[in-house]
């Protein structure tokens, strides 16, 4: 049996002893700091309380009042063409077209005017989340599940190479929107780098774009060297939106993301580090819209709340806050409009009728749109929908009598297979989220349209803080995407649906 030497045994239990005695001091010190650091959050506080002495809608008590309902924007057009849930949609800067994605793996260019098509762009993943447009309209970006954002080239440098019509890549399905002669699209970069789905994506000028990700970062890309310039690592949940500053606002410099986290940080392309943080609240924030001005920013959240922030103040200006104007207005929930939502059982007739009352005059001007806008696009679309037969012979009549309803509608589930007409009819992911999904500015400020799952698009008084009314109501589901064209003349709402509304004033 061995002994134990009691010089070696008196020296561990010394340095036992010496470790503890660290320990102790190391955590003496972190909760040291810990209480240093609440005690300078809470002055932080209180200086930022002391600035917020009052508030948007107290300073605007003798601004006259927009009486509600007034803001009845007309339906211009509907641009009927996707076959699947419009993910994203974006005008360019001279309020002329507009750029749509779809989940049935299509960006489509249209005409905001006479709703012809200009240009369909096939992409290889269908699970597209989000688009953007290039301010000289060269290129378009879409991003997705895939993890990848890709860059298409939709437009001939005309100086340099001679407009032409290129032939199809390898590798892409070969039922794609025929292109009209002299446009082209060709795949400039595709960008690789995040780890999770790109959830939102914005051109900063013409050869940069920033992109949002899952992976809880964003990232500034140069599209001319097709590589990455930097990343933006601060957020600790999924980032899930971006919006960008006006383009005279700091040299296109700054931008702002809002996170699952609960935060929204403004970023300056300079630094990697945010230059201002605000706390949200627990829940995910959905949408971020910058003010015209650029000195405030709007977000979404899940909670059902748009909040306005001042970035010179750094501070909230107001909520909007939707069953809370209802509940003050004494105005009961069936005052206000609501989504004319489908069910699964409803049929195709039923719908067609829906379509016919709810918009009225412009479905000859839809057909028109989509049998002249593109004549190779709408005989494809023709033909899938005219090919769309089931396996069952007993029902022969009743599906050649759906589907003339259905191309009347703009053929949305002409090519669809029957899960994507289940996804595009239902309810339930709906109505189990009541949060803000879109947000965008009027051209003056005066107007914020929000958009809600069962209420479509409401119309906020941004000083009053009051709701003037609904938008988009003839949509058959929920509104994902709201944008107003840069000039304010032109508003559009897509849908999932697989319908684009245009309104004017």
């Amino acid at each position: 049996m061995l002994s134990v030497d009691p010089y070696q045994q008196k020296q561990q239990q010394l340095q036992k002893l010496r470790q503890d005695a660290d320990t102790a001091a190391v955590n003496k010190q972190i909760e040291q700091a810990k209480a240093k650091a609440k005690k300078l959050y809470e002055e932080i506080v209180t200086v930022k309380q002391k600035i917020q002495d009052s508030t948007l809608q107290s300073n605007s008590v003798n601004v006259s009042t927009i009486p509600q309902n007034s803001c009845k924007l007309k339906l211009y057009n509907t641009l009927t063409g996707h076959l699947n849930k419009v993910a994203k949609i974006c005008w360019n800067t001279e309020s002329s077209r507009i750029l749509s994605a779809s989940q049935d793996g299509f960006m489509i260019i249209w005409d905001a005017v006479t709703g012809f098509k200009k240009q369909a762009i096939q992409l290889d993943n269908p699970w597209v989340l989000t688009c953007s447009l290039s301010p000289n309209e060269k290129m378009v970006a879409s991003a997705g599940l895939d993890n990848a954002c890709t860059i298409f080239k939709i437009k001939a440098d005309t100086s340099n190479n001679p407009v032409q019509q290129t032939n199809k890549r390898e590798g892409v399905l070969t039922n794609s929107f025929p292109m009209q002669a002299g446009f082209y699209q060709s795949v400039q970069s595709i960008f690789k780098g995040h780890t999770a789905y790109i959830s939102d994506c914005e051109f900063i000028g013409n050869n940069s774009i920033v992109t949002a990700s899952g992976d809880m970062t964003c990232s500034l890309w140069d599209v001319t060297k097709g590589s990455k310039s930097r990343d933006f690592i601060d957020h600790v949940g999924d980032v899930l939106c971006l919006a960008i500053f006006p383009k005279d606002i700091l040299l296109d410099n700054l931008f702002i993301s809002g996170s699952s986290d609960g935060y929204v940080k403004v970023w300056d392309l300079r630094q990697a580090t945010p230059t201002q943080s605000f706390s949200i609240s627990n829940s995910d924030v959905n949408c971020a819209k910058i003010f015209p001005d650029g000195n405030a920013f709007a977000i979404g959240s899940d909670d059902g709340l748009v909040r306005l922030f001042d970035l010179r103040s750094d501070c909230g200006l107001a909520n909007y806050s939707l069953q809370l104007a209802l509940i003050n207005s004494q105005t009961a929930l069936e005052g206000l409009p609501q989504l004319h939502l489908p069910t699964r059982e409803l049929s195709d007739v039923a719908a067609n009728k829906t379509v016919t009352k709810a918009s009225g005059t412009t479905d000859k001007a839809s057909a028109l749109a989509t049998s002249t806008s593109n004549t190779n696009t709408s005989t494809n679309i023709s033909n899938n929908t005219n090919t769309n037969n089931n396996n069952n012979n007993n029902n022969n009549n009743q599906q050649a009598q759906n589907c003339e309803n259905e191309s009347l509608r703009g053929g949305i589930f002409s090519k669809s297979t029957n899960s994507d007409r289940a996804s595009i009819n239902s309810r339930a992911s709906v109505l189990e989220n009541q949060g803000v999904f879109s947000l965008d500015f009027g051209k003056s400020g005066r107007f914020l349209y929000a958009c809600y799952s069962e209420y479509g698009c409401v119309v906020w008084d941004t000083l009053k803080n009051d709701v003037i009314g609904t938008l988009g109501n003839d949509h058959l589901n929920k509104i994902s995407n709201v944008s107003v064209s840069p000039d304010g003349i032109g508003l559009a709402t897509g849908s999932w649906d697989a319908t684009i509304k245009v309104w004017s004033v």
